[in-house]
């Protein structure tokens, strides 16, 4: 059988198990065979399996005996090659898969008991390069990847391991533990025989004593799990196991390598490490570190100091002190009379990963990392490379992340997703939700805590602990705008507002206009011994620095050019960052916008349309095309003539047609929802009045309703309705505490399928309009957005997490039906907010072709990076 063949076995032998077999149906026959072969074997092991399962938790740990098994023998389908080990759990097979024919590790336990089944299946969904991959469980076995290397115990036995090789296996145990800890899963048997140094790094073995926090049960009344040597002490207690545990065991292995002993003093390990290393190993878990990515962190920047000279050629020690006094004193004297000169800027570049687009960037205040915000392969995260790194790492939980910002001191990192405020470690760990933020354009972080967000056309205050959303006070100067930057002191900041870039402040009225061109703007601290900043912004397509004073909180100087050429997308938030440090980062290139391409089943590019905005809405007839502009205006194009004309010029958002195409409905900010004839002729007529934004998302077949958006930065959006030809008085249609969004109606006008991120991610959902008794199903599978039907009401599509374009086959009648979601192609989609905002794709009256908003380049090839970087031309 061919790789590929094995490959795609595996693909859809895990799939079926998730999703169930509905998956095989459109599969070959002879692929279909090979996987129901795995499957069938799973039943088995799950019967044999389900008979510990139904047994009290004392009978939990009556021990199984080993089964007989020797070079050449089979345990299910993987044949037995030759033992590697025994520990306390169990012994070790090398083994061969049969079925994919690849060589494995298999670990018989001596104690399975079904209590470890729940907890094996969730550790399998780890997927970390210093993690042992476990491929599979058995009834009383774990099969695991095959690891060739020495355990840290055999190299210890060699004595202590230099600080500098310490730091580099540390850090990556403790990269290896934070993956599993932001999973929920905690290790509890962390010790030096548990980790294997390899000719590629370190790899974390034996999850198998692991508990999950969702089911504390695992833990069995009075019985202790792991091994006592490298137990924390309130294990001992009967106190239960959560992350400082883990922290307590690694503290251990980090003093046995930088001393060769368990245990030992640490009189000669560098002062650095012997303070990270004692508070690992407190005695009160409060007084640890509180998590492994706090923990990691400090290994990165421990410094090392050298260690001091074993020999000297002075025999009088005193000696020796007075020569390095005079050696001081003239080397201070030497220094003073000829000052250092000053650090010489630099420039150097930053490679992407292979088809990586950059969307947005944001530095670390002390300029020693990029936060880089990267679509690629559909998935758009937050990825962080310090620029002593050799390599990018993406930020796993941050999928749809938009505007990263850095907390003051560079350990958090703020950002966008699934129409949340949301910040993370910069090591990975957790992500943590801070407050509802729809619609949100840009945040920045002060030095006194505050975090400002722009959303709506206002600024507000979150509080990066509790996520409270609260208003600026009035006496604040600049209430409204976009991309907020805080200057260094913590109170005043740059916004942008509809005629330039202001300067604000959080407590008083001072506010005054800096620079007249509407744009993103970022403020650069002074260097050392200097009052001078920068305020940086965009000016056509360069890249602009103002010198500003941040003493007298005024221009100093004319605006200068620091790049001629500045790539980035319509919406004004340009491809640039600046940090407190002299660090200056940006993409050179030309401005990127986006186009409206069409695409076929198989994801072909069947040509394309130039200018696109944030909308794409096909007329019924499919020969026009509605979309809505950056600059506030609604747009008809002409598909033949390929010309587009304007029809609103004060302002409109998400316009949709009606039924028949006579009409157009669009929403404007504190206003409310109108309609225009779609010809452009006579005037707009208000159909509702609204508080902040209403906009339009779907007009029922029949004409009668009119389904919106009533979207509310700081509190959520909810789906309304109004009777368009009745008293048009709104009414709910989906409103929960969770954001709904991108109402759709079906074809006959009896269902709506609808966004909602209730579950901690957008999915798609349809409930019968109008809605009754509650009912409600899920359509889409491991996330999805932005629903359209097709127009003969049999298939729905939506776009995946990953950004693929989804089908799903449905019925309507009696009642609604939805099949498994197929993928079709990789959009290429931009985000324009789809997650909780615009229809940014439409398919076509044949249902066979797709108009998706797309931007007009695929890859970012490099990040240009400044040091030592300083504002010239200060008055």
């Amino acid at each position: 059988m061919r790789p590929e063949d094995l490959r795609q076995i595996e693909e859809l032998y895990h799939s079926a198990r998730e999703r169930g077999t509905a998956v095989l149906d459109d599969v070959a026959p002879s692929l279909r065979r090979e996987v129901e072969k795995l499957l069938a074997q799973d039943s088995e092991d799950a019967e044999d399996a389900g008979k510990l399962l139904d047994q009290s938790a004392a009978e939990l740990l009556i021990q199984m005996p080993v089964p007989e098994v020797e070079p050449g023998s089979l345990l299910g389908p993987y044949k037995i090659e030759a033992p590697l080990g025994e520990g306390g759990m169990g012994q070790v097979f090398r083994a061969r898969d049969t079925r994919l024919g690849r060589t494995v590790a298999i670990k018989i336990l001596k104690e399975w008991s079904g209590r470890f089944e729940k907890e094996s299946r969730a550790i399998a969904a780890l997927n970390h390069p210093n993690i042992c991959t476990l491929h599979d469980v058995g009834a009383n076995y774990l099969v695991m990847e095959l690891i060739q290397g020495e355990t840290l115990t055999e190299r210890l036995k060699r004595g202590s391991l230099p600080p500098e090789q310490v730091v580099q296996i540390g850090k990556q145990i403790a990269e290896a533990v934070a993956a599993a800890h932001s999973q929920g899963i905690i290790h509890r048997d962390l010790k030096p025989g548990n980790v294997m140094l390899t000719k590629v790094g370190v790899k974390v073995l034996d999850f198998g004593l692991a508990k999950t926090a969702a089911d504390p049960a695992v833990s069995v009344e009075g019985v202790l799990l792991g091994t006592p040597a490298y137990m924390a002490p309130e294990l001992f207690e009967g106190a239960a196991a959560d992350a400082r545990t883990d922290i307590y065991a690694l503290g251990l292995m980090l003093r046995e390598m930088l001393t060769g002993k368990y245990p030992e003093r640490m009189d000669k390990v560098p002062p650095v490490l012997a303070r990270l290393v004692n508070r690992c190993i407190e005695r009160d878990p409060e007084e640890r570190w509180q998590s492994v990515a706090d923990l990691k962190w400090e290994l990165e920047w421990a410094a090392l100091p050298s260690a001091p000279s074993q020999k000297s050629s002075w025999r009088n020690p005193l000696a020796g002190v007075a020569f390095a006094a005079i050696a001081l004193a003239a080397l201070a004297y030497f220094m003073l009379r000829r000052p250092s000169p000053p650090p010489q800027p630099a420039r150097l570049s930053i490679v992407l990963p292979d088809r990586a687009r950059a969307v947005s960037m944001a530095l670390s205040p002390d300029g020693r990392s990029l936060a880089l915000v990267l679509v690629r392969d559909g998935r758009q995260q937050i990825w962080v490379r310090s620029l002593d790194a050799l390599e990018m790492t993406p930020l796993e939980g941050t999928d749809g992340a938009l505007h990263p910002f850095w907390s003051p001191d560079g350990r958090s990192i703020a950002f966008f997703a699934d129409a949340r405020l949301k910040k993370i470690d910069r090591a990975g760990g957790p992500v943590q939700t801070l407050c509802v933020a729809l619609a949100a354009l840009g945040g920045t972080w002060g030095a006194k805590g505050d975090i400002l967000v722009a959303g709506q056309d206002l600024i507000k205050r979150v509080s990066p602990v509790s996520g409270e959303v609260s208003l600026l006070p009035e006496s604040a100067g600049v209430r409204s705008g976009a991309y907020p930057s805080f200057l260094p002191d913590g109170e005043h900041y740059l916004a942008t507002r509809g005629d330039g870039v202001w300067l604000g402040a959080t407590h008083t009225a001072d506010a005054r206009k800096l620079v007249p061109d509407v744009t993103s703007a970022q403020f650069m601290a002074p260097p050392p011994g200097s009052r001078i900043g920068a305020v940086l912004f965009e000016r056509g397509n360069a890249l602009m620095a103002l010198p500003f004073d941040v003493k007298r909180l005024e221009s100093a100087g004319d605006a200068v050019s620091v790049a001629q050429e500045l790539a980035g997308g319509p919406d004004r938030y340009r491809l640039a960052a600046g940090s407190t440090a002299g660090v200056l980062a940006y993409v050179s290139g030309q401005p990127t916008g986006w186009q409206y391409v069409w695409r076929d089943r198989e994801g072909k590019n069947l040509g394309s349309y130039p200018n696109a905005g944030a909308v794409a809405m096909i007329s019924p007839d499919g020969k026009k095309l509605l979309g809505e502009h950056f600059d506030g205006g609604v747009w008809v194009t002409e598909f033949a003539a390929g010309t587009g004309t304007r029809l609103t010029f004060g302002g409109g958002a998400n316009p949709v047609w009606s039924p028949d195409g006579k009409y157009i409905a669009y929403g404007k900010v504190d206003d409310g929802i109108y309609r225009k004839l779609a010809s452009g002729e006579g005037d707009e007529e208000l159909l509702t009045k609204v508080k902040n934004l209403a906009a339009p998302k779907s007009w029922s077949p029949d004409g009668k309703y009119l389904v919106y958006a009533q979207i509310d930065f700081g509190v959520g959006s909810d789906l309304m309705a109004i009777a368009v030809n009745g008293d048009r008085k709104p009414f709910p249609v989906v409103q929960t505490a969770a954001a709904e969004d991108q109402g759709q109606f079906s074809p006959d006008g009896r269902w709506l399928a609808y966004t909602s991120n209730e579950s901690g991610q957008g999915e798609v959902y349809v409930i019968p309009f109008p809605q009754s008794g509650g009912a409600k199903w899920l359509v889409s599978r491991g996330g999805g957005v932005l629903p359209r039907w097709r127009r003969d009401g049999k298939k729905l599509f939506y776009i995946s997490a990953d950004s693929r374009m989804m089908e799903v086959d449905v019925t309507t009648r009696p009642v609604f039906r939805s099949g498994t979601p197929r993928p079709l192609f990789q959009t290429n989609i931009v985000d324009t907010g789809i997650r909780s905002g615009p229809m940014s794709w439409d398919v076509a009256p044949d249902g066979n072709r797709f108009l998706i908003i797309t931007p007009n380049v695929v890859a970012t090839p490099a990040v240009t990076v400044a040091l030592n970087w300083k504002v010239e031309g200060a008055k």
